[in-house]
């Protein structure tokens, strides 16, 4: 017997007749009557036994029952989990980004996200931008969030925002009562550089260059999200995109805007050769929201 022979079989158990059977089952009484004969005969024994119009199941029949309740159980948690998946409500998220998205956008994206989705499992990795492409081209990732990643055609590059380029400052810092800075105004600056193989780097240094103004960092460090600790520290200002800039983390410091103005984008980066699951889709969608929240006047 297939399972939904089985199925038809408990209905008419329970209901006592094929009409009734037929009712519950959403099927016209001579399909299950026609059901429940096809069994019999291939069984080679009688299921139910027909007492004053009424079908009274067999010994037989109720063993088969009592044997196939764990095929109904696992039925039942299959059809659960095809409505969660269906809904967004269950699965497996895996999820690689470089170091300042990490920090300033997905922990509270992460968070609301998974406030809804309480039965998905999610895992963040934090990585370098080679290692991100890497993760998403390979299927270790389902998604990989950077700031300006170079192209790669296995890919998809969706972009989530345009952020400016801020200065970030202590905030007693004289520069914070200013419109905005200029290369100029930071002529004798101590200044905090994030990452020479940056793009934010390579964007700020040719603005110094066209204002003829030297850019010489005091200090070097390799992540925005580092340059803004130094800056929370006293040790000098920063620049560094907007998203970054308004973490939370920071405290005792204020971004300034810059002139001339520059802006980088933030990508989510999927598979291109691969469907992107509904789960990773709407985990980009909570990212635009959040992005909207953070930085209002520039996200798009």
């Amino acid at each position: 017997m297939n399972l939904r022979q089985l199925e038809i079989l408990q209905g008419v158990v329970r209901t006592g007749s094929t009409v009734g059977a037929a009712n519950i089952l959403n099927m016209s009484q001579p399909a299950v009557s026609n059901a429940i004969k096809s069994a019999e005969l291939s069984l080679g024994f009688p299921l139910f036994e027909r007492v004053n119009k009424r079908l009274i199941p067999t010994q037989e029949a109720l063993l088969l029952l009592e044997q196939a309740e764990p095929l109904f159980l696992v039925r039942e948690r299959v059809e659960q989990t095809a409505q969660q998946l269906r809904e967004g409500r269950t699965g497996r998220v895996n999820v690689a980004a470089t170091a300042e998205p990490s920090e300033s956008l997905l922990p509270q994206t992460i968070t609301h996200f998974l406030a809804e989705r309480p039965q998905v499992s999610l895992t963040l990795e934090p990585l370098r931008l080679d290692s991100v492409l890497e993760y998403v081209e390979s299927g270790l990732a389902d998604v990989g969030f950077a700031m300006e990643p170079y192209p790669r055609p296995t890919l998809n590059y969706l972009p989530l925002s345009s952020l400016d380029i801020v200065c970030l400052c202590p905030e007693d810092s004289p520069l914070c009562d200013l419109p905005y800075v200029t290369p100029d105004v930071l002529r004798d600056v101590p200044l905090i550089n994030a990452s020479t193989r940056s793009r934010v780097y390579g964007m700020v240094t040719e603005a110094f260059r066209r204002r003829r103004v030297p850019y010489s960092p005091v200090s070097n460090v390799r992540f925005m999200n580092l340059a803004a600790l130094f800056v929370q520290e006293g040790l000098g200002v920063a620049m560094m995109d907007q998203l970054t800039a308004a973490s939370k983390r920071f405290l005792g410091v204020r971004s300034v805007p810059f002139r001339p103005k520059l802006q980088v984008t933030l990508y989510a980066l999927v598979a291109a050769d691969r469907p992107m699951s509904r789960l990773t889709a709407d985990l980009i969608a909570q990212a635009r929201v959040k992005i909207r929240q953070l930085v209002p006047e520039n996200a798009e």
